[in-house]
């Protein structure tokens, strides 16, 4: 528990549970028989003591037209399936999983030329086509299944490709692409193709179908140096098109960002346009597409912001996990928090698939597909899962996607159109991976593995404190740059792993919660760059970091310390080390703020002898107005995220105590529990998903924890505590504005609900 001398303003539990999320607008709410409640807009204090009165009158986010927009009427179970059946019997199974939608990805008269439905047609059975199309929807609908056709608008056969030499995306060496998936080529969407695309939606449409998914639009890495781009940029910027084959390096980064726009800007235009043909045939016709995933967005154009203004789901590949699953085991997770943030208000969706890449006809084991689906709902994503065939599927696999979907049906309401009580905030640095040398692209579907350039890995700094929160049973919300100009007043803490590349409005925004009595904790080079990537003189943020002067990095630290100055410093409580492992890079500046912990001099060798401290900070806090800051002149999260060092863990969750008020508090729980804590009209729910396993992935089997408490703060009277995934009330005490309860056993997830 925070204690009173760092001169925070605490924001009350009332106040706090009453804000939007980060980026959302309030506007009235429009319910399923066309009445409207509530006003335009309310002040917060208003606001906030509408929710916990339990009032209907003011719900986060944009909702318009439930009558149409069946997608925002419950939680969608989405299933695909890569082997072909036929209509009664792929219905049949589809019900069996609990799936209420499915992706027609047999369906033949979509993309010509799209080589995915060639693999998908290694099994038998009745392909769909416009001839069959009608019969086709018909049994699904009567099965209550709705039925979103899959068109694949990014992986084009070679051979029809080269038919089209004018529509293929071109490398910067004028050559066209012709690798995707290694055999495929790839059409550009500023092509005359786009036309054909378009002909074959108004087609679509004239049928009953339920939705269109558009596999991609990308522009891959290295492309579009085609005619239409060529032509389109030049009319635009007056100027020829840049390459695209890495990140720039420049000190003026104007063409690499008009470049990044472009490409963004076309995605939207193409959405736009495709969008408006659907809706104008039947406001009920889905549309959405595979957006950017937790990466820089320069490799593929896609940028969620503006795919979202498009279409009606935000939705990326957080669930696909590839050769020795070595990607953060909370990837589903942080997926749909990002997702969360950047759809303002929109549903969302986190694509899962139930094998493991690149061997596509594979199955993960049971454990791996209830992480999958446990995250990706716990943090409000629709689920779609891909399967290869339920063939493969062994008993334990297919039980726990039943057990799943029969649970989100039986209890739609934890994970539809809930609010984060969470107090702390991670920001996710996405603009920084498009400007910062330190930024790496993941493997993907999309995207080869391009490793970082030089120190300060940002997607290892961003897991590491990830991890380290979920470790520490804290819940928190992901944000990216572009949320940071919205109210932060809602939150206590802001986590800034890395976060490079500032704009002047988003640091000012930064410097005004702290200085309203916010607090932030941040590593590395955080603020040294502009929004574009050109490095500053001096980071936007130095004066609220407590530094100035900053200076070399240095590093690798293979074998080196740092070491406590001042022991008295709550960073250290329960830390006995004389000496603390360094993490692997550091940042030389000069501290104005308290110095904690300071780096040793390197060592020449692991053998040679005793650390000599040094006085070069690697810990400064700062006070700024009411707030405090708390400054890693090093990568932190990077090297907890590669080497679990047990005191990283234990000063992160002292400045979180130190920090923050919790929300909720479990006893007796491992750090492989995670908790997250939401709220909707008068109930109050506490996720709780269970990584705990055997020490190896794939994870087979998740195992089970027993006698977990939980302490949960309150300002009414509770009338129920329950867990919902095992159908039974809690006993529980009230005592000092608190709820107490204990879960004898939590299985592979749980979620607790309790009404006030």
């Amino acid at each position: 528990m925070k204690n009173g001398k760092t001169g925070i303003n605490r924001r009350s539990f009332l106040e706090r549970t009453g804000m939007v999320i980060a980026g959302m607008t309030i506007i009235p709410s429009h319910f399923p028989d066309g009445s409207e409640k509530g006003e335009a807009s309310v002040s917060s204090d208003n606001f906030a003591r509408k929710i916990l009165s339990g009032s209907d009158s003011v719900n986060a986010g944009v909702v318009t037209g439930w009558d149409n927009k069946w997608w925002e009427s419950e939680p969608l179970r989405i299933v695909e399936f890569e082997k072909g059946y036929e209509f009664r019997e792929k219905f049949a199974l589809l019900d069996d999983l609990g799936a209420n939608v499915e992706h027609a990805t047999r369906f033949t008269d979509t993309a010509p030329g799209t080589s995915f439905l060639d693999a998908h047609n290694l099994f038998s059975g009745k392909k769909v086509n416009f001839g069959s199309l009608e019969d086709y929807l018909a049994e699904a609908h009567m099965k209550g299944i709705k039925v979103i056709i899959y068109f694949n608008v990014h992986a084009i056969e070679i051979n029809y490709a080269r038919k089209h030499p004018d529509w293929q995306q071109i490398k910067d060496d004028g050559r066209p692409i012709e690798d995707v998936y290694s055999v495929d080529s790839s059409f550009c969407i500023n092509s005359p193709w786009r036309e054909e695309v378009f002909k074959t939606l108004r087609t679509l449409s004239a049928y009953n179908i339920d939705g269109i998914f558009y596999d991609g639009p990308i522009f891959f890495a290295g492309t579009c140096h085609c005619g239409s781009c060529g032509s389109l940029y030049h009319d635009r910027y007056g100027r020829d098109l840049p390459s695209k084959t890495k990140l720039s390096t420049g000190s003026d980064n104007s063409s690499w960002h008009d470049l990044l726009e472009f490409q963004s800007d076309s995605i939207e235009t193409f959405l736009r346009e495709s969008n408006r043909i659907l809706k104008n045939a039947r406001s009920s016709i889905l549309l959405y597409m595979n957006g950017n995933t937790l990466a820089p967005s320069w490799p593929t154009g896609r940028v969620n912001r503006k795919i979202i203004r498009e279409t009606d789901i935000l939705g990326a590949e957080g669930g696909f996990l590839y050769g020795s699953l070595k990607e953060p085991i909370y990837k589903p997770g942080a997926m749909a928090k990002l997702l969360e943030t950047q759809a303002g208000g929109k549903p969302t969706v986190v694509f899962d698939a139930a094998k493991q890449g690149p061997w596509s006809f594979s199955t993960l084991p049971a454990g791996e597909i209830s992480l999958l689906y446990s995250q990706t709902i716990t943090h409000q994503a629709n689920v779609w899962l891909a399967i290869s065939a339920v063939d493969n599927l062994h008993d334990n696999e297919i039980s726990t996607i039943k057990k799943f979907n029969r649970f989100i049906a039986k209890n739609p309401d934890p994970f539809f159109r809930t609010r984060s009580m969470a107090g702390t905030a991670l920001v996710w640095p996405q603009e920084s991976g498009n400007y910062y040398q330190g930024s790496s692209v993941p493997l993907t579907d999309f995207t080869r593995e391009i490793k970082p350039e030089k120190a300060g890995n940002t997607e290892e700094e961003f897991y590491g404190f990830y991890k380290g929160l979920s470790a520490n049973h804290v819940p928190f919300d992901v944000l990216d740059e572009e949320a940071l100009t919205s109210d932060l007043s809602r939150y206590e803490l802001l986590v800034l792993p890395n976060v490079t590349c500032l704009s002047r409005e988003q640091a000012a925004k930064i410097r005004d919660f702290v200085n309203k009595g916010g607090n932030i904790i941040s590593s590395f080079e955080i603020s040294a760059y502009d929004e574009t990537g050109n490095k500053r003189a001096e980071p936007w943020l130095s004066d609220v970091l407590g530094i100035e002067k900053a200076g070399d990095l240095f590093g690798p630290l293979a074998w080196d310390y740092v070491a406590p100055a001042d022991r008295d410093h709550f960073i250290l409580k329960g830390i006995k080390n004389q000496f603390l492992i360094a993490p692997g890079y550091g940042l030389k500046v000069r501290a104005t703020g308290r110095t904690p912990v300071v780096f040793c001099k390197p060592l020449p060798g692991s053998y040679s002898g005793s650390p000599q401290i040094t006085d070069t900070p690697f810990i400064v806090e700062n006070t700024f107005g009411k707030g405090k800051s708390l400054y890693f002149a090093g990568t932190f999260g990077g090297s907890l995220f590669r080497y679990n060092f047990p005191e990283y863990y234990s000063m992160l969750e002292n400045m979180v105590n130190e920090y923050t008020a919790p929300f909720v508090r479990l006893f007796n729980a491992p750090s492989s529990v995670e908790v997250n804590i939401r709220k909707k009209e008068n109930y109050i729910y506490v996720y709780l998903v269970n990584f705990t396993s055997e020490m190896k992935r794939p994870i087979r089997k998740i195992i089970p924890c027993q006698n977990i408490g939980i302490e949960v703060p309150v300002t009414q009277k509770i009338r129920e505590v329950r867990s919902l995934w095992q159908s039974k009330k809690l006993k529980y005490t009230e005592s000092n504005g608190k709820v107490t309860f204990r879960l004898d056993q939590i299985e592979d997830y749980d979620v607790i609900r309790i009404i006030t």
